[in-house]
This record gives C-alpha cells, sequence and structure tokens, in this order.
C-alpha cells in the first residue's frame, strides 16, 4: 500500500522553551481536568489549526490571532486558542474525557459556527481493513484523523493497553509509553516498516508510532469498535 503522510509533514510545531512540539499537550494545561483528560479537546483543536493552515478559506479569526515567530506557533498564544475552542464548542469535559460522541459534536458545531462546509462522524463497528481504509483516504485528502484508544471494555478499571514506539536515529525504539489506553491521539500519516503498518500519531506534544496490528489487538481483546475507532471528516476541501 505504500507510505501516506499529510501535505505538511511537520503537522502543527508550537515553541516550548527550546523544544519545538508536534501537536499540541494538554500537560501544558493549567487546568487539572485537562492535564488529566484534555487530549480530545487538544486533538480538535489542532485539526482546526491544521485545516485553516492548508485551507484559507478554513481560517478564523481565533486561529489568526495566534502568533507564529519563525514558523513555530507560540505557546501560551496557543494555550489560549485551546480555551477559546473548548469555551465555544465543546460543551463539557467530563470527569473520563470526552467520549467520541461528544467528539464528534464539538468538532461539528466549530465547523457550522465558522461557516466550513465538513462534517464529522464518529465511525464505530470498523473492521481492521476498513478502519485502514478510511484513515489512508482521509490522509490523502490531507485531513488529520482523531484516533481512540478505548478504554478497556467491559472492565473499565483494567489496566491493558498499548505500546507507542519513537523513531530514533532511523529505528523504531520502544518509547516510555507502554500502556497506553483511554486516550485519544492524531494521526498524520501511516508508514510501512519491515512488512507491518504503522499509524504515525501526534500525542503529548510528540511524534509515536503504533503498530496498526497491536492497536487492532487490542481492540479485539480487551476494548471495543464503539470507543476505540476514528472521527470521520466528511467533505472537499
Amino acid at each position: 500500500m505504500g507510505d501516506v503522510f499529510l501535505t505538511n509533514r511537520d503537522y502543527i510545531r508550537i515553541k516550548n522553551m527550546n523544544i519545538v512540539s508536534y501537536g499540541g499537550n494538554q500537560s501544558w494545561c493549567k487546568s487539572k481536568r485537562m492535564q488529566n483528560v484534555g487530549c480530545g479537546v487538544i486533538a480538535l483543536a489542532d485539526i482546526s489549526i491544521y485545516l485553516a493552515e492548508q485551507n484559507p478559506n478554513m481560517m478564523t479569526e481565533a486561529i489568526r490571532r495566534i502568533s507564529k515567530p519563525n514558523g513555530f506557533y507560540n505557546k501560551n498564544d496557543y494555550l489560549e486558542y485551546v480555551r477559546f475552542f473548548q469555551k465555544h464548542f465543546v460543551f463539557y469535559v467530563f470527569m473520563k474525557g470526552l467520549n467520541g460522541y461528544a467528539m464528534k459534536h464539538a468538532m461539528n458545531r466549530y465547523f457550522i459556527l465558522n461557516d466550513i462546509g465538513l462534517k464529522a462522524k464518529w465511525k464505530v463497528f470498523l473492521s481492521d481493513e476498513a478502519m485502514m481504509k478510511d484513515i489512508r483516504h482521509l490522509i490523502r485528502k490531507n485531513k488529520p484523523v482523531v484516533l481512540s484508544i478505548g478504554a478497556n471494555t467491559p472492565n473499565i478499571w483494567g489496566k491493558e493497553g498499548i505500546p507507542f514506539y519513537i523513531n530514533k536515529d532511523g529505528r523504531l525504539r520502544p518509547s516510555l509509553k507502554q500502556n497506553v489506553k483511554s486516550h485519544y491521539v492524531v494521526v498524520t500519516g501511516v508508514s510501512e516498516i519491515h512488512g507491518q503498518e504503522y499509524l504515525v500519531v501526534s500525542s503529548w506534544g510528540k511524534q509515536y508510532y503504533i503498530n496498526y496490528e497491536e492497536y487492532r489487538e487490542y481492540v479485539k481483546k480487551y476494548g471495543d469498535r464503539i470507543t476505540s475507532s476514528i472521527l470521520y471528516i466528511q467533505g472537499l476541501i
């Protein structure tokens, strides 16, 4: 199938001290709730910024206010935008964060109120092949994809999760994130490495790799195909 990536492989770069991030990071937020369960809000805010960058007709005044010296977004301005996005488009961040349907409604509220001709759907019951087909299609259309690694089901207190990998010197290595669950990431590409498909994702302000087969095995054994799914953005851009 080959590799596919968003047009801008750098995704969203935010300057934090002397480090340049790969997308936003909920741990930057002052709110304890956002730090703990704000990954969904960060994912949606980041996608709105990326779409505006790539499509001038989707630029909003709020995004335009984020200063971008030397091509890097200012962290404080970025966090101000995240607060703005949450206040205007997200009804409420629950104790466990946003579920898929709340994600869909928040994204559609953003599209409608900004007169953007796109529509978000929370897809459920996707097979391995159907999910990968949708992800590849959206990436080719230059649309980032929200992916959920749902909770253990029905044992929501279960401890099973999936490992994240990092690219170090051209080789994938295990990251410090080895048991991830109940978390949203943004897929920015699909890469075939040694015959296996990996999702290239933005999470906690870094670029990670998820082994797609390991993800789907997690869904089958410990999760479900409702809470572990994708936000599908329809419409021409």
